[in-house]
This record gives C-alpha cells, structure tokens and sequence, in this order.
C-alpha cells in the first residue's frame, strides 16, 4: 500500500465518528497522530475525496469542517471487518424480528453485519468481554446488572418480550410452601425475576434448569414454579401449569430490548450507531411478529 493509501485507510478509521458540519484535526496534528508528513496527509485525504467518502470545507481560522461525507464508503476505505452482533436464540418471533431487522438495516447502509446467536445473557456478555462480540442484545433489566456496559440504543417495552409472568405446576400457587422454582443462571433476567417473584430461596428450593428444559422438569416433577417469556409459554410448555402476570410496569426493562457495548471512550462510528438505531429494525421486527414478513436473517 502507498503512502497515501495508508494515510487514507488511517484517516477513513479516523473520521469514523464524524458529521457533516463537525471540524476536522488540523492536518500537522493528524500527521504527528498518524506518523506521516502533512503532504501524506493531504493525499490521503485526496483518495478520500477521489472515492466519494469526504469531501472538506475550509473556513478560514475556524478550521476545516466536514461538508459532505458517506459512511458506507469510508468503512470500505477503512479496511473495517464486519461488525458482529450477539442476540438470544432465535426461538421467539421477537428475537427473530430483530435479528431480520438488523439484517436489513444493516445491508441498506452497507456495512458488513454477523449475527451470533447465544442462549443466555451471560454467555452474551462474555463474548463481548473477550472480544468475540462488538455489540450484544439483551434486556435492559440485565444490562443493568454492569457498569462495564455502555447502552447504545433502548428500542422501548415490549421489543424484547410482551412480558414475563409466573408458571405454576398444577395445584400450586405463589405461596405453596416448599416449592421447588426452576432458576436458568445462564439468564440475568430470570434470575432476577424468580428473585423478585420468590424471594431468597434455600437451597434445596432452587433447581438449576435451562429455560429450554422447563417442559421436561414440569411433567417430570423436578420443580413447581418458575418465570419464563409468555411470548413462548404455551409454545413450548404443554405439561399442566397454570400462568398468573409478575406484578410489573407496563414498560418495565425486562421487556426492553437494548443494544450494549463495553464501556469506552472511543464514539461508535457513525455508520454503524446509525444501523443499530435505524427505525427499518423495529419496521421490519414487527412485520415478522405479526407474521406480514418471513425472518431473514
């Protein structure tokens, strides 16, 4: 790669973050920044320019400012992999619409997206904090659960479930001494609702089961009561239970969806900010819950 060449991918990776309108480095501080004479950094951003991804505007002693820019081509021009994204399972109609949601936002703004499905928030964050993951979706009640994360987007109630609500063997109630309640640790969220729903638990009382195991551990006796998603109840439980609502805000953050990152000082990109938030996901999400599109993701 030349000299400019390099200058121009440093610089596409640079200016990442900015806006038409917003003022650039002066170039003597991103030569200094990228290790390269002025006159590199000018034909770097000559190849910018040439490409359609930047074009400048001098004013003066005020600087020099953004006055047209294209994202899409300076993620091109940034040599920049694709961005990868951690979602739950696709096992609901929820988890399938934003995953096609994204799919599409992505693609319109052209900027390479990989979807990686993980059962359980836990999972989720930890591929996030070993680099495997640049953003994970999840609940805003779990997100809630690190200061280590940063919430880029909150797409509002009933984004990641309808609601949560109580699941009772035959026979049960709430307050059925000794009951035996189904807790997935894989799951911040049904941690901390069977937490708020029950109370401190002993020991014996709290059964450790994957959430897609509760059908098996209901008509097997192996536990009374759990919390679970009723958008899949009665999808995926058909052993005798009976259901009753959490005691929950309407718009309360276990049905929140939130797109998160690790906490940083460094903006997300433009281009990428401006896929996650786009309103085609929540679009193209509800089209495929209420069954007016297929999921493609």
């Amino acid at each position: 790669m030349s000299r400019a060449g390099f200058a121009a991918m440093r610089l596409a990776q640079r200016l990442s973050a900015l806006s038409a309108g917003d003022r650039i480095p002066k170039f003597e501080d991103l030569a200094t920044e990228l290790g390269c004479g002025k006159g590199t950094v000018q034909a770097g951003f000559d190849l910018l320019g040439e490409a359609g991804g930047l074009r400048l505007r001098s004013r003066g002693r005020l600087g020099t400012f953004v006055d047209e820019i294209d994202h899409t081509v300076l993620w091109r021009l940034a040599g920049q992999r694709s961005v990868s994204v951690a979602m739950p399972l696709p096992y609901s109609r929820r988890y399938e619409g934003l995953a096609t949601g994204l799919h599409a936002s992505f693609a319109d703004a052209g900027i390479p997206l990989t979807l990686m499905f993980m059962r359980g928030s836990v999972a989720r964050l930890r591929a996030l904090a070993e680099g495997r993951a640049d953003f994970v979706v999840m609940s805003a009640l779990a997100a809630g659960s690190s200061d280590d994360l940063e919430i880029v987007h909150n797409f509002g109630p009933g984004s990641y479930v309808a609601a949560h609500a109580l699941i009772l063997a035959d026979g049960c109630t709430a307050d059925t001494p000794g009951l035996r309640v189904g807790v997935d640790p894989a799951s911040e969220d049904q941690v901390r609702l069977v937490d708020r729903a029950f109370g401190p638990l002993p020991g014996a009382q709290r059964v450790e089961v994957s959430y897609n195991q509760l059908e098996s551990a209901f008509r097997d006796g192996r536990i009374d009561a759990t919390v679970w998603n009723v958008d899949e109840i009665r999808a995926h439980i058909s052993a005798p239970v009976s259901i009753e609502p959490l005691a929950l805000a309407r718009d309360a953050a276990n049905t929140q969806a939130v797109i998160v990152r690790a906490a940083t000082e460094v903006p997300v990109p433009v281009g990428v900010r401006a896929a996650l938030t786009a309103a085609t996901v929540l679009d193209r999400a509800h089209d495929v819950v209420a069954g007016r599109a297929t999921p493609t993701y």
